[in-house]
């Protein structure tokens, strides 16, 4: 599996850092795991086409994490010399479908050379060449965090998510987490994990690296997350850079 960070910001605007958007690839199939504001453009940025997408997985519809999802589709409805045949496949947790008909579909319509197909995972599900779990995250009514698996290897992603028991039990011997870690201890905020809590999760799910990323702009410096982290957690943790890629 290749993964690379195409964002590692937050609804808040940032030269730095844009809104949630992570790139996985495996075999040729090529998906987006959330698709916040910009994530079209770093796309194009890494090389990479949103003509290729195969499907986008959505951890929850806050629009810092579904706004480029309208784009795409309209970019594939409507780019010149471009007719876009294969299906695209849109996986969110219960109640996308619903999501998607009355605030994308009545906008857009239904294309007419190829299909959308909406799936709503429960717990699992497979994605050739993906098996994938999901579980329901502390954050809002339907958020909900991926792991991917992929030849012995797995990678977790949190979402959006509060700190508790599912989230450690996704994550169980994760090769890869990427946990919401959006500000530090003293400005612990509802529905969001500090770096402490990350490093509890990861600490207790035995994840072999921890990538924390999702960072609102702080007055504080980057690596006070990683002393935070290191409180609790003395394994391989980082922190998440947009175009920042990794193989598993």
């Amino acid at each position: 599996m290749k993964l690379i960070v195409l964002g590692s910001g937050t609804c808040v605007p940032s030269l730095k850092r844009s809104a949630p958007a992570y790139y996985l690839e495996a075999e040729g199939k090529q998906i987006l795991i959330d698709c916040g504001g910009g994530t079209l453009l770093q796309l194009e940025k890494i090389g990479k086409s949103y003509k290729d997408i195969d499907a986008v997985f959505v951890t929850h519809t806050h629009p810092d994490h579904i706004a480029d999802l309208m784009p795409l589709i309209h970019a594939l409805l409507a780019t010149p010399l471009f007719t876009r045949e294969k299906d695209l496949f849109l996986i969110g947790s219960k109640g996308f479908k619903k999501f998607y008909e009355k605030c994308i579909a009545s906008i857009m319509g239904k294309p007419k050379t190829f299909s959308i197909q909406i799936i709503e995972i429960e717990d699992k599900m497979d994605y050739p060449p993906f098996q994938i779990l999901a579980a329901k995250t502390v954050h809002s009514e339907n958020s909900i965090a991926f792991r991917f698996e992929y030849r012995g290897k797995s990678l977790v992603l949190t979402g959006d998510a509060d700190y508790d028991q599912d989230i450690i039990e996704l994550s169980n011997n994760a090769d890869l987490l990427i946990a919401d870690c959006s500000f530090t201890e003293s400005m612990k905020g509802q529905g969001h994990m500090t770096p402490k809590e990350c490093g509890l999760v990861a600490k207790k799910a035995g994840a072999r690296k921890l990538l924390l990323s999702h960072f609102y702009p702080l007055p504080f410096p980057d690596d006070e997350r990683i002393k935070e982290c290191r409180q609790v957690f003395d394994g391989d943790v980082s922190l998440a850079e947009d175009f920042l890629e990794l193989n598993l």
